[in-house]
């Protein structure tokens, strides 16, 4: 073999062999820090977890965590999980930038006085604090105009929070004429039932007094007291007696 084949053959044997360590040097650490370490996990899950555990829990596996939002949610405790970017399942590369938003725990605030406001107004100012709207009655008003809140169920300055319900009463004016309680004492059970009913109130409770002195089911006691005033119909409550239990 000549000088030439010779040296031919060593700067051929040379060349595989650098060519065969570039290649095993890009493959195993070039490529891998290019492609962020080449490996690909599935993005787990944490909604609903707390922030902190969900902070170890991707942090653990090799991600970055952010939070990108925070949000009022009464349905879940404070710093609670309740989204993830990117979604779960989704297949990142180690290192990836997870973006999470958590929420900032149920919010108090006073509720609003709505006695005076109109209808409508008064619903918008619902509306802007996210409190629901219960239900709305009707009644007579002899201080409050027409189509005017008059009542609220919950007090104005009580401390409520988003998504709390309010029943209110809206007026429907002056009364055509205002409700006098009659006066009960003495009347039978039955003739106070009918005279109830005639000045137009309603029946209420009937507590029944033992009594040896009255002839029974004698009106003894009524709530409210006769000649109070009222624009609409309340309900009347009445003692009357029964005759005691004869003992053995």
């Amino acid at each position: 073999m000549t000088v030439k084949m010779r040296n031919w053959i060593r700067f051929l044997l040379v060349f595989f062999i650098f060519t065969l360590v570039f290649v095993v040097i890009v493959d195993k650490f070039v490529l891998p820090v290019y492609v962020g370490h080449g490996e690909e996990l599935p993005l787990v899950d944490v909604r609903g977890r707390s922030f902190d555990e969900a902070l170890i829990i991707l942090t653990m596996v090799g991600f970055s965590v952010e939070v990108s939002d925070s949000l009022e949610n009464a349905d879940y405790p404070p710093e609670t999980v309740i989204d993830q970017q990117p979604p779960p399942g989704t297949l990142v590369k180690k290192g990836r930038m997870v973006r999470v938003v958590i929420t900032r725990g149920e919010h108090f605030f006073p509720m609003p006085n709505l006695v005076g406001k109109v209808l409508k107004a008064a619903s918008l100012n619902l509306q802007r604090y996210h409190i629901v709207t219960d239900s709305i009655s009707y009644e007579f008003s002899s201080d409050k105009p027409r189509g005017v809140v008059s009542a609220q169920s919950i007090r104005p300055g009580l401390m409520v929070s988003q998504n709390d319900s309010v029943s209110l009463v809206v007026s429907k004016g002056p009364p055509p004429r205002q409700l006098e309680v009659p006066d009960l004492f003495g009347l039978n059970l039955e003739e106070a039932k009918a005279l109830i009913r005639k000045e137009g109130f309603k029946m209420g409770t009937i507590r029944y007094i033992p009594n040896n002195d009255l002839v029974a089911y004698t009106v003894i006691e009524q709530d409210p007291e006769y000649g109070i005033l009222y624009d609409n119909p309340v309900r009347i409550n009445l003692e009357v007696t029964i005759a005691p239990h004869s003992e053995e």
